[in-house]
């Protein structure tokens, strides 16, 4: 047994008054002279994103101190605040050092936010043994958190020095060994992450798994708005986005399942919904890469091209209006209630005779069978049409196998996957160039229009589309190969 060892206590908390916490030590105090130290509090609120990208990359950044501005830890970096956090904040709202450094690949673009907020009342326990040496020492901590629920101590005990302190606390059945961190047992104690939807299992009514399927994805909807509406971080419209093109999916790939013309009655509102979130998207996208865009300039420094990127923004703040009325919108409120309820009666009520079973084999060979035949009809010479047609017919299917996954055999689903995800990055490079070039010519256009661009802004703004042509002929250019790749290594993870 190492010399640090770290106990979680069965019994009851003693909230760290004195005579309590030698009656739960008392296997120990036969042996050994208890000197109590005194109480410490210590408060400390952990930090992570929306997704959870920290805690993914075994990061855990807390923010420490119950007044004042207090400081950010994260392992061995400690970084005192000279002004109270605002939370959420992004990389550059934290200050400039090792520990932003650490945590700037796993945040990308997104901002952190408190978790979990915890108050760990602690004493330091030092043992004798009779001839008044010091046999080890203990930590006593119960910590209890008070964001988001507030929940009874946890109560963790680390023991330092000889092996015998730890084994008869061990012994005596109170206490057991720790897993995890501390930080692990908060989460447990308020019960996140939250865990993922169940999602369709085998033998259910296709309908019903459908509706399943559909309800997650607009639970992915609602909780993704009010990060949209605070403006967070550009992955809350992203994600939203994300739920509305899988719900338009499974629409068009199975919607014929449910009952009551249901696919054809909703479909157009959630196309509605898209349409209203693809500007503010597109701008987002484009100011995200506007640094290493304008650091890329080789006719001229990043500061040429400042006008432009004051015409994004405010266009931005032009769309994002809208699409904020659009989200406060009482037809927004009443298009998910009403989806819900409708989603919900299919659930509790389902009407189909056959499973999801036989649904998901049958439209993922109608679907790869569609994308397969799209893919072969392909050449150098078709037009870009085509070309977006297929990136569509590629991400239907994606979506598709997303939502079956349950049903098929994990290896060679996740293989159906990565090949899908491959063929689907070349279209979206060809995809993103097409877009990218056509939306600033317009701009470009409508800058000189306005008088808002000189001869040199628009020089460099030329030079940034004609680096977006080249990868828009760069990605056709692989196309050809990554079909190649794709038709021969594809196979659909279905009997």
């Amino acid at each position: 047994m190492p010399t640090a060892v770290t106990l979680r206590w069965l019994g009851r908390p003693t909230r760290g008054e004195p005579a309590e916490l030698l009656r739960a030590l008392a296997p120990l105090t036969a042996r050994f002279e208890p000197a109590l130290g005194p109480p410490r509090v210590h408060t400390a609120s952990y930090l992570d994103t929306a997704d959870w990208r920290l805690r993914r990359r075994g990061l855990e950044l807390t923010h420490e101190g119950a007044s004042g501005p207090g400081s950010l830890v994260l392992g061995a970096h400690a970084v005192k605040l000279t002004e109270p956090p605002a939370w959420p904040a992004r990389i550059d709202g934290l200050p400039e050092g090792d520990l932003r450094e650490a945590v700037a690949g796993a945040m990308s673009v997104r901002a952190i936010a408190p978790k979990v907020r915890s108050r760990t009342v602690w004493r330091e326990i030092v043992l004798c043994d009779a001839e008044g040496a010091e046999a080890g020492r203990l930590r006593w901590a119960e910590a209890t958190t008070l964001h988001p629920v507030r929940t009874p101590p946890v109560v963790r005990v680390t023991v330092h020095g000889k092996r015998r302190v730890a084994r008869t606390l061990l012994e005596s059945g109170e206490f057991e060994p720790a897993d995890g961190s501390a930080y692990d047992d908060l989460l447990a104690a308020c019960g996140l992450p939250e865990p993922r939807p169940t999602g369709i299992t085998p033998g259910m009514p296709a309908d019903a798994a459908v509706a399943t399927a559909l309800l997650g994805f607009a639970d992915a909807i609602s909780a993704n708005v009010e990060g949209t509406l605070d403006d967070v971080d550009p992955e809350f419209l992203h994600e939203l986005r994300v739920a509305v093109r899988r719900t338009r999916s499974l629409l068009k790939v199975a919607g014929d399942v449910l009952p009551g013309n249901l696919a054809a009655r909703f479909a157009p509102r959630f196309k509605e919904l898209g349409d209203l979130t693809t500007p503010t998207r597109d701008l987002d996208v484009y100011l995200l890469d506007f640094d290493a865009l304008a650091a890329g300039l080789t006719v001229a420094g990043p500061a040429v091209l400042a006008p432009f990127g004051e015409f994004l923004r405010e266009r931005r703040d032009t769309e994002r209006k809208t699409l904020v009325r659009g989200l406060r919108a009482q037809r927004f409120t009443r298009l998910l209630e009403s989806w819900r309820a409708t989603l919900n009666g299919v659930v509790t009520t389902p009407t189909a005779h056959s499973t999801v079973d036989d649904l998901a084999a049958n439209r993922l060979r109608r679907n790869a069978k569609r994308l397969v035949r799209h893919a072969k009809a392909i050449t150098g010479d078709s037009p870009a049409e085509d070309v977006h047609t297929l990136r569509k017919r590629a991400k239907e299917l994606r979506y598709a196998l997303e939502v079956f996954g349950p049903l098929c055999e994990p290896g060679p689903h996740r293989t159906a996957v990565k090949e899908l995800k491959r063929l689907q990055d070349v279209l979206g490079a060809f995809q993103d160039g097409e877009v990218q070039s056509t939306t600033l010519r317009a701009y470009a256009q409508e800058m000189l229009h306005s008088g808002l661009a000189d001869a040199p802004v628009l020089l460099a703004m030329g030079e940034l589309l004609a680096g977006f042509v080249r990868r828009e002929r760069e990605a056709r250019d692989e196309l050809t190969g990554a079909l190649a790749r794709f038709l021969s290594a594809f196979t659909l993870p279905v009997s």
